[in-house]
């Protein structure tokens, strides 16, 4: 329960000050409207003077939305982390499970290895990790890998490294491929119990007489003996696909269509990528699913509500009839992400028709991109701890993205000098000074850099309009200068002025001693409903020369620009932009 408190024991613009600085903290900017409701709510001694506070409310909103994020973080984390604490402990993120028992709880990451791991598995993985983290329960991989048509043997390594980057634990891992002798056995139990049948129609045929709930002539005339027989013909190669499948005696008449004699196994000829040609009897996922979920005693499944409660109630048919375990189920809402694919199918199409350049392009949110974008990997559980398990559709911005990510880097982050597009400034009296610049504006512990200046300079292109003859500009943690002359196009002379602060005179960004940097800048793949074709930008200009002393996989902020990984050093050093 909320505790109002008195003016005796609080003041009114320290009230003011941290109401609105948690705001922003929450909302990325403050609202003056949220600011003074919550005020007057939590305060409500202060309602007496809100003609007077009012104007004061507004005045700090405008004021704490001009620091940058890093002051704002740096106040909160410093002075109010309690509040933000409480705040976050009053609403779970996870499903109430008032079934769960602490140490009795399994769940599973049951990827297929037909795609490269992307953000939409990866928060489903985070979501049963955190389960068992609550409940003290355990955690299978599980790859559904029964379609040999579209498996294929490297996504098998990339989900392991998916899920060991994402630092979830796993207690065990199963390959459901390694189990196709259970699911002839669990098979032939359902054709001995006249539970499923052999069925030799053709696609055509089934879907006709699955529209008009009739029985084909397979179920009504196979005895359980010539079922049986016919199944034996299978697993000794004697049909080719498409010629008979192994379907369930479902119900024809059900609302559901998933229960009209859905097919159990089907025949591949493809070569699997472990199995190789050892098997030509392929269960379907249904078939599979429920039978691996009683071999790994798996107690809880949590899965996106887009699974569907008809195939849900065809998986929990097939257990019942084979007397399996069946877990209790929770679902929650799709994860999309603004402006980018999280179907696995869809991002497979893009790469296959090369509108991106791989699984790891930055456009994507795909494990390797997200990896090679600078995406941390606590970002994604953080996530989860943020938006929650709903069953409303969950749209992720990547603003949130970026602030949960930058919170996380910021700490420990080095910063550094760079220019776009530079404009060259000799300096006219120059004298060589050595300069020590922290690489941190508040983590001291990060050391700092020396910078050699002697008669040149390079400044930031956007801020030409600024660098004009007659100008006194401040060059950030340096000195003034004044511009003498233009010599040619972005090409200009100055006196260096001395190092008075001066606090009327614009402070611009600047690099000595450069090396040429090169940064890869994503944006949205998909705009107002298509490819946009701007979503990929170079970004060139100067960089201080100690970034060359850094390894490839370093994250640094660039000031004034936003933060990057290194991905490559040669005569450039070659960059992916994370986040501002």
């Amino acid at each position: 329960m909320f505790q109002a408190f008195s003016l005796m024991s609080y003041d009114s613009e320290e009230v003011i000050f941290k109401e609105t600085i948690l705001n922003a903290y929450k909302y990325k900017k403050a609202n003056t409207k949220i600011v003074t409701q919550k005020i007057f709510a939590y305060y409500p001694e202060l309602r007496k003077e809100a003609k007077r506070l009012l104007p004061k409310i507004q005045e700090k909103v405008e004021e704490i939305n001009s620091y940058s994020w890093e002051k704002i973080e740096e106040i909160v984390t410093n002075n109010y982390s309690e509040d933000i604490e409480i705040e976050e402990k009053k609403r779970d993120y996870l499903p109430e499970m008032k079934d769960a028992v602490k140490g009795k709880v399994k769940v599973r990451y049951p990827p297929e290895p037909s795609k490269a791991p992307h953000i939409g598995q990866m928060l489903s993985f985070c979501i049963n990790h955190l389960v068992a983290e609550r409940y003290e329960g355990k955690r299978v991989l599980r790859f559904d890998d029964t379609n040999p048509d579209t498996v294929k043997s490297e996504f098998y390594d990339q989900f392991r490294d998916a899920i060991s980057w994402l630092g979830l634990p796993i207690d065990e891992e199963i390959i459901a491929s390694n189990h196709m002798n259970t699911y002839y056995i669990k098979a032939r139990e359902l054709l001995e119990n006249d539970q499923a049948y052999v069925c030799k129609c053709d696609r055509e045929t089934m879907t006709k007489l699955r529209s008009e709930q009739k029985r084909c002539s397979c179920h009504i005339n196979h005895s359980n003996e010539k079922n049986i027989e016919l199944f034996e013909k299978i697993l000794e190669n004697n049909f080719s696909p498409g010629e008979v499948v192994i379907r369930l005696k479902g119900d024809m008449g059900s609302q559901n269509s998933a229960l009209k004699d859905p097919v159990l196994l089907r025949i591949s000829d493809t070569p699997h990528c472990l199995q190789g040609e050892k098997y030509i009897l392929w269960p379907m996922y249904d078939f599979e699913s429920p039978i691996m979920e009683h071999i790994t005693k798996v107690t809880h499944i949590f899965r996106s509500i887009e699974f569907g409660k008809m195939r849900e109630e065809l998986q929990q048919t097939i257990a019942k009839r084979l007397g399996l375990n069946i877990p209790k189920i929770y679902e929650y809402s799709r994860f999309n992400i603004v402006g980018a694919p999280t179907k696995g199918r869809v991002i497979r199409e893009l790469v296959e028709k090369g509108i991106v350049s791989g699984w790891d392009d930055i456009r994507l949110v795909t494990y390797q991109a997200l990896k090679k974008r600078g995406i941390q990997p606590q970002t994604i559980t953080e996530i989860i701890k943020k938006v929650g398990t709903t069953k409303s559709t969950t749209t992720i911005d990547w603003s949130l993205i970026n602030a949960i990510n930058r919170k996380i880097i910021e700490p420990t982050t080095k910063h550094f000098f760079f220019v776009r597009n530079p404009i060259k400034i000799d300096i006219i009296n120059p004298e060589k000074i050595t300069k020590e610049i922290s690489v941190h504006p508040y983590n001291s512990s990060l050391g700092t850099r020396e910078i050699n200046i002697y008669s040149r300079l390079y400044l930031d292109g956007d801020d030409s309009q600024f660098i004009q003859p007659g100008k006194i500009l401040r060059m950030k943690d340096l000195y003034n200068i004044k511009i003498i002359e233009q010599k040619g196009l972005g090409e200009f002379e100055a006196e260096a002025l001395g190092n008075e602060i001066l606090t009327d005179v614009k402070k611009i960004q600047w690099v000595s001693e450069p090396v040429n940097v090169y940064v890869k800048k994503a944006d949205m793949l998909y705009l107002n409903n298509g490819i946009n074709k701007d979503s990929l930008k170079f970004i060139q200009g100067y960089g201080e020369k100690h970034l060359r002393e850094l390894e490839v996989g370093s994250i640094v902020q660039l000031e004034r620009f936003g933060y990057v990984i290194i991905t490559d050093k040669n005569y450039k050093i070659s960059m992916n932009y994370i986040h501002g």
